[in-house]
C-alpha cells in the first residue's frame, strides 16, 4: 500500500503530473525517460527541463500570429535545445471542447499556438516540437488535432516494468510505478476486480 492508496489520490491528474515531474527532473533518471521517450519518436538531450502548469497565453504584440488564440496551462512541458514536448495528461476528464472554451478553439489547438510561439522566438534554429496525450487505457479521448498522440499509461506501465532494474530500489518511483496500474486496463471494474481478489488473497496469506 503506497502514499498514493492511503491518500486515495490514484485518479488524481495533478498528483500524477506532479509525480512525473518530480521523477523526470531526477538526474538519475534522465536515462530512463530518454529511452522512453525515444520509443515515441522523440530524441530529448541530456539536458532537458521539465516544467508543470506552464501558461500558454501569449503576451507578445510583435507575435505574426497573435490572433490564434492561447491561454490555459500545459501539464508538462519539456524542453531542450532542439526539441519541445507538451504533454496533456487525462485521467478521469477529457479534452475540453470548442464550446466549453468559448473561442473557437480548444486546449491542444491553444497549446499548438503557444508552442508554435516558443519555437519561433525562443530558439535560433527550428525545433522538433511533439505533443502528447497521456491517458489510461480505459478513458482514450477522441481528438480532433492530428498532431497529439496517444500514449496510454499501459504504454508507460510496460515499459517501467521492463526497466525495473533501473529503479527498484527506489521506495518512491516503486509506489508510483504501482500506482499507475489501475490505469492499465481497458474498463476500470477489471481493476476493481483485481483489486478485490489481491486483497482477498493477501487476507488468507495472514
Amino acid at each position: 500500500v503506497s502514499i498514493f492508496d492511503i491518500c486515495k489520490i490514484q485518479n488524481d491528474e495533478n498528483r500524477f503530473s506532479n509525480a512525473l515531474a518530480y521523477f523526470m527532473e531526477r538526474l538519475d533518471y534522465y536515462e530512463l525517460w530518454r529511452d522512453f521517450f525515444a520509443i515515441h519518436g522523440v530524441e530529448l538531450k541530456k539536458g532537458f527541463a521539465v516544467k508543470r502548469e506552464v501558461s500558454a497565453y501569449i503576451e507578445d504584440d510583435e507575435w505574426d500570429h497573435k490572433e490564434k488564440p492561447s491561454g490555459g496551462r500545459v501539464d508538462l512541458l519539456i524542453r531542450d535545445e532542439d526539441n519541445i514536448v507538451v504533454i496533456e495528461n487525462k485521467i478521469k476528464s477529457d479534452i475540453n471542447t470548442i464550446a466549453a472554451d468559448g473561442d473557437d478553439s480548444t486546449q491542444l489547438n491553444r497549446y499548438m499556438n503557444y508552442v508554435d510561439w516558443l519555437a519561433q522566438t525562443k530558439y535560433d534554429h527550428k525545433p522538433n516540437c511533439y505533443f502528447a496525450i497521456l491517458t489510461p487505457a480505459y478513458n482514450v479521448p477522441t481528438i480532433s488535432a492530428p498532431a497529439y498522440k496517444i500514449i496510454t499509461y499501459t504504454n508507460l506501465y510496460n515499459f517501467l516494468k521492463e526497466n525495473l532494474f533501473r529503479f527498484y530500489n527506489d521506495a518512491n518511483f516503486v509506489d508510483f510505478f504501482e500506482a499507475m496500474k489501475r490505469h492499465t486496463y481497458k474498463n476500470i471494474n477489471d481493476y476493481l476486480y483485481y483489486e478485490m481478489q489481491d486483497k482477498f488473497y493477501r487476507r488468507i496469506r495472514r
